[in-house]
């Protein structure tokens, strides 16, 4: 096995949610809407964003299959975890050995007392009826495959959860040196409290992060390596001073962020 496959998923327009403490859980929100219910402006930017990793995948790996998730119907919290999970599971397992995973949309903070959450906030990732939690990845890396390798990119507000600077010049970097799944690089842009935006020139609409990707993917030279792409898109991200381009890198070998992006190349001299 030596596939890319990319897991695209971007809502545009997520539905409202509000939390039922009779359910434990999020449920869709119904009008007329109540004061802590969450509402989600609509953006206008999901689907060149869409495409533009489209692209920068394709230009790494011509071959890669791509999952485009953008319809009301495939980006439910079932459709996009079905999807997701059927290229990880290691019963009857995916022919892929290097996975993308993209979200872009909103996202959004609650408060928890899980003493797992040090922060005391859980982030969740809007879909087209309810959110996905982030305490659903830690199942799904811990079960997942060993012999794949991820990239995940999240172009949402509380996309990564560190302290966070009000203007950081320089790549954040966060290192985590274990073994609880496959060996992975996060590239996010909106730490703890920070928000997210949409950047429009010339008729178009992007987010911030995937904006920043693209034009320092323009340059061949920073394709090299997850490394000096993100050190070249963190300088553009992070001249907003309102979002911070952060890059966590989970492998105890600490090896994966030199691999060109999106492939399932060797690491690089």
């Amino acid at each position: 096995m030596s596939e890319v496959h990319a897991v695209l998923i971007g809502v545009a327009q997520p539905a409202p949610v509000r939390w039922s403490e009779g359910d434990g859980r999020f449920v869709t929100a119904t009008q007329p809407y109540q004061e802590h219910d969450f509402l989600f402006a609509a953006l206008d930017g999901v689907g060149s964003d869409l495409t533009s990793y489209t692209m920068m995948i394709i230009d790494a790996a011509p071959d890669a299959v791509i999952a485009r998730l953008e319809t009301p119907e495939d980006t439910t919290l079932a459709a996009a975890t079905a999807e997701l999970e059927k290229h990880v599971r290691r019963e009857d397992p995916c022919t892929c050995s290097s996975l993308v995973i993209v979200l872009v949309g909103h996202g959004f903070q609650v408060q928890t007392w899980d003493p797992a959450e040090p922060d005391r906030m859980d982030e969740l990732f809007a879909l087209s009826d309810l959110p996905l939690i982030d305490d659903w990845w830690v199942p799904f890396w811990r079960e997942a495959r060993r012999d794949l390798t991820a990239t995940i990119v999240v172009d949402s507000c509380h996309s990564e959860t560190i302290v966070r600077g009000l203007f950081v010049p320089d790549p954040v970097i966060v290192r985590e040196l274990v073994n609880d799944g496959p060996r992975r690089v996060i590239i996010s842009a909106s730490m703890d409290a920070q928000l997210a935006y949409e950047h429009s020139m010339a008729g178009q609409t992007q987010g911030v992060l995937t904006r920043g990707l693209e034009l320092a993917w323009a340059l061949p030279d920073n394709r090299a390596s997850y490394e000096t792409w993100f050190a070249s898109a963190s300088s553009i991200v992070n001249r907003t001073i309102l979002q911070t381009a952060v890059m966590r890198i989970i492998d105890p070998e600490q090896t994966v962020q030199l691999v060109p992006p999106f492939t399932t190349g060797a690491p690089t001299a």
